[in-house]
């Protein structure tokens, strides 16, 4: 199961993002109410993604006219991107 957290400044994106959630991963972030010209995404809890979750980051990303800072992807999905070569979209913030 999925969860999805959005504070104000930080989306906080864990659980089992693969397919089976990836409407609700997708109606989440087009309906968040952002302001500024910076988001960060934390997905320190990601348990479970599959290559739906990358393409629903990338098109929300996409359709954004912000930066997004990555924060906190675990190993295994760092590795994941890399084979998919979609590694260089999701730099991790450097703080």
């Amino acid at each position: 199961m999925a969860n999805f957290k959005f504070d104000g400044k930080t989306i906080h994106v864990s659980g089992d993002l693969s397919i089976s959630e990836s409407h609700t991963l997708y109606n989440f972030l087009s309906n968040l109410p952002l302001a500024g010209d910076e988001i960060t995404v934390n997905l320190s809890r990601a348990e479970v993604w599959d290559s739906s979750t990358a393409q629903i980051l990338i098109s929300w990303t996409k359709s954004l006219k912000r930066k997004i800072n990555w924060k906190n992807i675990p190993p295994d999905m760092k590795n994941d991107l890399r084979l998919m070569g979609l590694a260089g979209l999701f730099k991790e913030e450097e703080r």
